[in-house]
Formats: C-alpha cells, structure tokens, sequence
C-alpha cells in the first residue's frame, strides 16, 4: 500500500467527537468485578438488570481485520453494534491488506480490533497513521502470544482472554453499554467453557496425541489439550518448507502409524494431498479459522467450526 495507505489514512479523518458517560453505581461495579477477573460471583441476574438499561439508540461502530475477531465483537457488541469484518470470505488474512474502502470505514469507526502479534502485516502502520483519535485501536492478542505465534484464537483458554481484552476495547469507546457487554462477555465465556469441557471429554482416550498440519497454526490448542503439532508449513500457510523438512516429516508419520494429515479450507491442499499419498495416509479438515470460506459464510461460525474440528481430530487421533 506504501505512500497511498498514509494518504488515505489522513484523507478520510474524522473530526466526530463522541462524548463520554459515567456509569452509575450498579454499571461501575459491575466493571470493577470484571476488571478483577471474577465476574463470576455478581448474581447474573444482577447483571442482566444493569445490561437492559436503556442506555441510547446509538450503535458502536467496530472493523475487525478477520474473521474470529469478527464473531467475538459481533457477540459482545450485540444489537448495539454495527460490526465489520475488512477480510473477505475465502481470503486468507495473512497477507490480505485493506483496500481504500476498508480504510474509510476505519476512519469512520470508534473501535478497531486487531489480532496483534505480527498477524497483520498492515497492523502496525495504519495505528501509527491514524489520525483521528476518536478511532480506539485494541490487540486481542496482546501480552498472550508465545513464541511469536499468533494464532491465539484456537484455544478457547486464550480465547477467553482475547474476549476480556476486546471487552475493554468496546467499553472505551462505548462506556454507557458496559454492562451490556459484559453480560454477553459473560455468555459467550461460558459456551467457551462448554466448548473445552467437549474437547476435554472428546479427546481424552485416543491411539495418538500426534496432528500432522498443513501449516503451524494450532500450537495453542495441541498445548492446551495435550496434542503434539507437526506443521508441514511455518507459521504463514505461505511458507514452503524445505525439502529436508518433507523428508523428515514423511518419514516420522511412517514411523508413528499417522493415518491422517490435516488440510485447510483456505489455501491449496495439494502439498498435504502429496504427502498422504507418498506415506499411505488419507486426508481431514483441520480449520485454522482464519476466515470463513465462502460456502461456510452463513452456515458455520466459531462454534461450531470449532466442534467440527474436534469430530476430526477423533477420527484421525482414533478417540474412543
């Protein structure tokens, strides 16, 4: 984008100024509690009064970059939020980056969320050329990642915290609908809880604990549910890997029995496709969520991608 992107950037400011409210009493604890940590202990009821205050008619306007940052902020943010995603279906967001139409709606925001890590290329130039200060800029993923892998979405452990960080994101920029955030932060970690307690149960007697990938997405869920990853790719599904690698990784799914290799929906299967054939192996689904593919735009979300890959990883790991 180079000298364009600073120049639309600036082009498009917006000099909206947005005016902030104090909460009263029962919306200021409830934001305390969260901030804690252990929201759990206000009575949900208690919260669900606070969150249906009518608190205005008007909407905060959030851009996420891709798609799981799209479907947390949709949740949290509700019907008092108008939410886009600048990803397109079927694109995969490594190396997409926005188009002029995408920054305008940038510009017209009060919140963009980012993933943060290095995962968008584009990141760390647009918060340094924004110049309207009115567009509050949040990483989901900030003070989580390991090892400079950004995929911190796939485990629903992290994710819970991606969600806290969004959450305070929304709250400063929209503070007269913090409880009504924070009632959905509330419903949407409990589906998440449920979702590891499903993963817990569904993987805990398999043959393997071995997931050979496509590329090295999923070092986060394999550590949070004792999983070994074997990415074919680095850590971009771009990254070839070498032919040293090919031969190494060929010849550890021999010696380990793998029966499966994972592909994604994506980017190409044939390099996944080639191994399997070379080793005897059959090929599965293993979404990185990344993005939704245009057949799955309406039909799947973050859930139940989520299940359909658990069903996957029970087939290939031989779970009983």
């Amino acid at each position: 984008m180079g000298t364009s992107f600073g120049s639309l950037v600036k082009s498009f400011t917006i000099l909206n100024m947005k005016q902030n409210f104090i909460l009263g009493f029962i919306l200021a604890s409830v934001f305390v509690i969260m901030a804690m940590g252990v929201w759990k202990i206000l009575p949900k009821q208690r919260v669900e009064e606070a969150a249906n205050i009518g608190l205005g008619t008007r909407k905060i306007s959030i851009v996420t970059s891709f798609y799981p940052l799209y479907f947390f902020a949709s949740e949290l943010g509700g019907d008092r939020s108008d939410v886009k995603n600048i990803t397109p279906a079927g694109v995969e967001p490594h190396d997409y980056e926005p188009t002029a139409r995408d920054v305008i709606d940038i510009q017209n925001s009060n919140l963009l969320i980012l993933n943060g890590g290095g995962f968008e290329a584009w990141g760390a130039k647009i918060k340094g050329e924004l110049s309207n200060d009115n567009v509050k800029v949040v990483e989901a993923g900030e003070g989580l990642f390991v090892n400079n892998d950004p995929h911190v979405w796939l485990s629903p452990e992290v994710a819970k915290s991606m969600i806290k960080n969004i959450l305070l994101g929304m709250i400063k920029s929209d503070p007269e609908n913090e409880a009504y955030y924070t009632r959905n932060m509330i419903n949407l970690v409990e589906r998440l809880e449920k979702l590891q307690k499903d993963y817990v149960s569904g993987l805990m007697t398999c043959q393997s604990r071995d997931v050979v990938v496509s590329h090295e997405a999923f070092e986060y869920l394999a550590k949070e549910f004792n999983l070994e990853q074997i990415a074919i790719s680095g850590l971009s599904p771009e990254e070839e890997p070498s032919t040293k690698k090919l031969v190494e990784i060929s010849k550890f799914i021999k010696e380990k029995g793998i029966k499966y290799i994972f592909f994604e929906t994506l980017v190409s299967p044939k390099l996944a496709e080639t191994i399997a054939n070379e080793v005897g192996a059959k090929t599965l689904v293993l979404n990185p969520l990344e993005g939704l593919s245009e057949d799955e735009q309406g039909k799947k979300n973050y859930f139940t991608i989520m299940e359909d890959n658990l069903a996957n990883l029970r087939i290939a790991l031989e779970c009983q």
